[in-house]
């Protein structure tokens, strides 16, 4: 909104943006394009319904195509969660330390490319591992090391590229009991194959057997993907490769 808004306005606009992360987002939030530099984020119809079942489901677990702003939509979900709502906990964990880092640094990057009254909490710790506010929420990113946030109580855990983190049978174990004061968790990944911690989730999730919501998010979501789109991506991949970057396919990934 770039109009000048008076304190009633902008009175009106916290709340309403504090009530809805959709309208935040859409409203407020700036990302980074590879082409075209910082950007208004504008949600298309797949990414809304995602962040309505972020806030809807405690458990999410979505099985997604590659390049379709997944990690991106979270990082301005957990941005909203940690400005509107006090001492909020986040962990981000991933296979590579430079993966979770990432993450966080798009949840910094909308807080700070925020208009300057919309930033109701303050920055009180800011480094690469880790992202505080004045409001007592913080966000940290750590690799799957086995000991990974064990010590503390967690109000969300973000697991990326969740089919690709080796032991996350055993890295869960020792996660889950830090959200059972009502945490959440957000596993998101492409497939890597069968008889792993993401697919037997997602297995357990379509068939009712676990607490997890499951969004399936194939190339095609995409509004601008069509079927000239997917020929040329894929001309230069194995069936394999389409399967598990494009197709959401874990029998053939």
């Amino acid at each position: 909104m770039s109009f000048q808004l008076t304190k009633d306005d902008i009175v009106k606009e916290i709340l309403k943006s504090g009530k809805d992360p959709v309208y935040f987002i859409n409203n407020y939030a700036k990302i980074s394009h590879p082409m075209h530099g910082l950007i208004p984020f504008k949600t298309y119809d797949f990414q809304t319904t995602l962040l309505h079942d972020f806030n809807d489901h405690r458990f999410n677990v979505v099985l997604k195509a590659r390049q379709l702003g997944i990690s991106t939509i979270s990082a301005a979900y957990i941005a909203w969660l940690m400005l509107f709502h006090r001492d909020k906990n986040v962990l981000v964990i991933a296979t590579k330390f430079g993966t979770a880092a990432n993450l966080v640094k798009k949840v910094k990057s909308i807080h700070k490319n925020l208009p300057n009254w919309m930033r109701i909490s303050n920055i009180s710790i800011d480094n690469r591992t880790s992202f505080e506010l004045s409001n007592g929420s913080q966000i940290k990113a750590s690799s799957t090391s086995s000991d990974a946030g064990r010590s503390e109580a967690l109000s969300l855990l973000v697991i990326d590229e969740a089919a690709h983190v080796e032991g996350l049978d055993e890295l869960w174990t020792g996660l889950y009991p830090t959200l059972s004061t009502g945490g959440r968790c957000i596993a998101l990944s492409t497939p890597n194959g069968v008889g792993n911690w993401f697919h037997q989730t997602c297995v357990d999730a379509q068939s009712e057997k676990n607490n997890f919501y499951i969004t399936t998010l194939p190339w095609d979501v995409h509004p601008e993907r069509d079927k000239s789109w997917f020929e040329k991506e894929t001309r230069n991949m194995s069936r394999r490769q389409i399967a598990q970057e494009l197709e959401c396919n874990f029998n053939t990934s």
